[in-house]
């Protein structure tokens, strides 16, 4: 299950609002448009790339999805339409991504972006690329195992998505939105190292238990700077006989927090590891 077949669909209008009031304001071009010959001046042609390119706007306002990407493919892939053929290939991504065929929506917006690199739909175009990934990240569900027990490779592709469009277009209007799925997506990915973790400490296998909390501190700090979990890394490293990184780990507790609740154990054993360490190099 993804996370997207656990949400109610919402309706075209919710998903794209301002589609509503772009339907009416082509019904209104169409109107005062008149009828074309058939050897067009160069305007009545932009006239007919106009009404063909509304008319596929309300095919998919209205959800007839088949229609709406047969119109925007005869927009765009005609010479004389050249107007609207970038707005006509980045509504047939919309369309896929309505009817959630998220990697064919992807595609689609990928060759957006690799076709017109200086649109100034590309921010909407590189964000509906992340969300496309985002929608197909596992999800919780009452008959299958927790959601971060799960394959996480749709996962990983959506936060480096994310990342890039936050890093590259931070001031976008799709930003706040884009850097609440980016938290989420760093939730799912620093709960599956833990799940890791704990799996090797089931088994006993000290080092993966502490490569991986060593890994999803310096990876998720704002998850993972945590007082116990800190702690148990170092503790791990200790288990496994790696005392150059359990007192790296315990150091790193020391740092962090001053006064935690394991400061006097943790300052107890990074004293016994230095003493060993000096006691090893005078002998």
């Amino acid at each position: 299950m993804t996370r997207h077949d656990l949400q109610s669909s919402p309706t075209i209008a919710q998903r794209f609002p301002r589609w509503r009031g772009l339907v009416v304001v082509a019904a209104l071009l169409v109107t005062a448009c008149g009828s074309t010959n058939a050897s067009l001046p160069p305007e009545a042609v932009q006239d007919s790339a106009r009404r063909l390119y509304f008319q596929a706007m309300q095919e998919l306002e209205d959800g007839n999805f088949i229609a709406a990407t047969t119109l925007f493919q005869e927009v765009a892939s005609s010479p004389r339409y050249v107007r609207y053929a970038a707005l006509a290939r980045l509504r047939i991504g919309d369309a896929y991504f309505l009817q959630d065929r998220f990697p064919e929506a992807a595609e689609v917006y990928r060759g957006f972006i690799s076709q017109y690199k200086s649109d100034p739909n590309l921010p909407y175009a590189r964000f509906r690329v992340a969300q496309s990934y985002f929608e197909r990240m596992p999800s919780d569900w009452f008959a299958s195992p927790p959601a971060y027990e799960l394959d996480q490779s749709l996962t990983e592709q959506a936060e480096a998505e994310l990342t890039g469009f936050v890093t590259t277009f931070p001031t976008s209007r799709f930003a706040p939105e884009a850097r609440k799925m980016l938290a989420e997506t760093r939730k799912m990915l620093f709960d599956h190292e833990l799940y890791a973790a704990n799996f090797y400490a089931s088994e006993e296998s000290w080092r993966a238990v502490a490569w991986r909390l060593d890994r999803a501190i310096e990876t998720y700090p704002e998850l993972g700077l945590e007082d116990d979990l800190v702690y148990r890394m170092a503790d791990a490293y200790a288990k496994s006989g790696d005392e150059a990184s359990a007192a790296r780990g315990y150091g790193l507790y020391l740092k962090s927090f001053p006064e935690g609740k394991h400061h006097d154990d943790v300052k107890t054993r990074l004293e016994e590891i230095r003493k060993r360490v000096d006691e090893q190099r005078r002998t």
